[in-house]
């Protein structure tokens, strides 16, 4: 019975941690492929958006290489070179025997799609008033659910409440919706993960993978011993934090979608055109 509460809790952990770092990202990473393509690749795009999109990414890189003890040598919020087709990057070093470092590298390559997603909730909630009620409704939901399943649900319903938030016609007459938009729509486009980001994030996941594999098996004896659900604990708290993540970068998706559909129109209507 321990033992089967073992793999469960660390298999959910994982789902909802690394699983919906890895779903999300992905998703959003293929949506802002599409946008580009239906703008004909869109360089000059690039560079605009990426004036606005490409710091946040950069500095959400650097918060956590602060968090977990990476040293900076050096950092370019935005540098954008046609050569490589990079707009910037944080060079960073550590200590490959620091169990702390290693695991940070994890956090360190998704940091742009986790940061980026809560920085463009946290300019909702500061530039459009109107949203703040519509957006405690939907983290409401995560955190009142109970259960797993629960919770899972409860992040997509959250992830719609927080769109319909965005799009409510109440705040379509404060005029710091419209910066709000253009603003999220540029880091939205700009918090997918560049192949450097996923390859230093896989090996910091291995490693977190093998340390809370470990945590929760010393939960695991602890609660045997005691009577207590210590492993409970930890992982209602790691899945309730995650559906709320979830449904956060779920946000950032749904306005990938939005750019998507926009480009998609754009090219309609100037195909149209060029055929009359």
């Amino acid at each position: 019975m321990v033992i089967g509460e073992y793999f469960l809790s660390l298999l959910l952990q994982l789902l909802f941690t690394v699983g919906a770092v890895a779903l999300f990202g992905f998703a959003i990473y293929l949506a802002d492929r599409a946008f580009y393509r239906l703008a004909g690749g869109g360089r000059a795009v690039c560079y605009i958006t990426g004036a606005i999109g490409t710091p946040i990414h950069e500095a959400s890189h650097a918060l956590m290489c602060l968090v977990f003890g990476h040293r900076i040598e050096e950092i370019k919020l935005f540098a954008p070179d046609p050569e490589t087709g990079t707009l910037g990057y944080v060079r960073h070093s550590y200590d490959r025997h620091n169990l702390w470092h290693r695991i940070g590298n994890f956090f360190i390559g998704v940091a742009p799609v986790v940061i980026g997603s809560g920085v463009i909730l946290l300019l909702l909630v500061l530039l459009v008033p109107q949203s703040r009620e519509g957006v405690t409704g939907a983290l409401s939901v995560i955190t009142n659910a109970s259960g797993v399943p629960a919770k899972a649900g409860a992040a997509f319903v959250a992830a719609g409440r927080l769109f319909v938030s965005v799009f409510s016609p109440a705040c379509f007459t404060n005029g710091l919706w419209y910066l709000f938009i253009v603003v999220a729509l540029c880091i939205s486009l700009h918090v997918d993960l560049s192949p450097a980001d996923v390859k230093g994030s896989v090996s910091g996941a291995v490693v977190l993978v093998l340390a809370l594999a470990a945590v929760d098996a010393v939960l695991a004896v602890a609660g045997a011993v005691t009577g207590a659900d210590p492993l409970g604990a930890v992982t209602s708290g790691i899945v309730t934090g995650g559906a709320v993540m979830s449904g956060v970068m779920a946000l950032s998706l749904a306005l990938s979608f939005v750019l998507v559909a926009i480009a998609g129109v754009v090219r309609l209507i100037v195909s149209a055109a060029s055929r009359t």
